[in-house]
């Protein structure tokens, strides 16, 4: 077979979503998030002026972007609170900025127990997940019975995410990521903790940054970004699924590698990602990906001065590059990959 042909018939063998699996899992996420997300969004729009802009959901990640595979089995929900009206941002550093309350006072973040603003009214991050955790504890209790012992929910910190397992007793399980973010414009912000991509010093000021976050427009982009017999998707999660399974490729993560193909989109027509070409473009992405970690160089695709390779070990990046190298040039290295239980 050729390489587009072996790609194919791994992805539709091994990658696919099981359609019965996937209807099964978007019911719980509408039955029990859908609940315990509207209570949320009642209790941080509670008070706030009839005319005032109220928080909103958005559907970001894998499954929402069409680049899952395996299992139908890990959501992601943004709880959007809009801050047009009464926030400020001030970056700090790419991709950081602080958020402040503006006048009138006292705010609407200054009224929950957490006390989420500081004598600047600067709004911190941690104490607004804390309050953020309550709210959906709150609302899981609220949400419609069920036979007692057939479903279990549970609430859990997953860093700037509340994780929400659900799991039918004896039988499979799901998890949703619940991210409370905040929009300036067409600006988001989430409660990620700073992360520095070089070796500058951290201060305790760092404790208050907000992480900018493109989960919604990478969500948007993926999911339309194909258009019929086109195979950009398809390349993704073939990739992600080889990278998850190699030894020593997992520091490649699955944002790296959606950082690559958003890059080479740019410059590759469209009709140069047609499924009939899939093995040229899945090769010409293991090229990109072993020319970034040879210039130990991979640009934000949204904040191209941040290097994405920064504060992995040279040593690590040289061993990825070796081993996606013998994947380029060794067809038994590549079969192995493919075909490996």
């Amino acid at each position: 077979m050729s390489l587009t042909e072996q790609l194919r018939t791994y992805h539709d063998r091994r990658l696919k979503l099981d359609d019965a699996q996937t209807k099964r899992a978007k019911l719980w996420v509408s039955h029990f998030i859908g609940a315990i997300v509207e209570n949320v969004k009642e209790e941080l729009d509670a008070g706030r002026p009839q005319r005032a802009n109220r928080c909103r959901i958005e559907y970001t990640g894998s499954m929402y972007e069409g680049t899952k595979f395996g299992e139908p089995n890990e959501f992601d929900i943004m709880i959007v609170i809009d801050g047009s009206e009464d926030i400020e941002s001030e970056e700090v550093t790419p991709g950081y900025a602080r958020l402040r309350a503006k006048p009138p006072f006292p705010h609407r973040f200054s009224r929950n127990r957490n006390g989420c603003l500081d004598r600047y009214q600067n709004i911190s991050p941690t104490k607004m997940i804390d309050w953020f955790y309550g709210l959906v504890q709150k609302g899981e209790n609220k949400i419609p019975k069920v036979p007692s012992g057939t479903m279990f929910l549970k609430a859990s910190r997953h860093g700037p995410a509340v994780n929400e397992n659900i799991k039918e007793r004896n039988g499979p399980s799901v998890d949703v990521d619940l991210v409370l973010c905040i929009q300036l414009g067409q600006t988001y912000y989430v409660a990620k903790p700073y992360k520095g991509y070089s070796d500058e010093p951290l201060d305790w000021s760092r404790a208050m940054l907000w992480r900018q976050s493109f989960s919604v427009i990478e969500t948007r982009t993926l999911s339309s970004i194909d258009g019929a017999n086109e195979c950009r998707r398809d390349c993704l999660r073939i990739l992600k699924s080889m990278f998850r399974r190699e030894p020593g490729l997992d520091k490649f993560t699955s944002f790296h590698l959606k950082t690559v193909l958003l890059r080479m989109c740019q410059e590759r027509p469209m009709d140069q990602w047609q499924s009939s070409k899939m093995g040229d473009r899945f090769l010409d992405l293991l090229r990109r990906i072993e020319s970034c970690l040879e210039d130990r160089h991979l640009p934000h695709f949204y904040l191209p001065e941040l290097n994405l390779l920064d504060g992995i070990r040279h040593e690590t990046i040289e061993n990825m590059r070796d081993r996606i190298k013998r994947l380029i040039d060794n067809k038994h290295e590549r079969n192995k990959a493919l075909y490996a239980p």
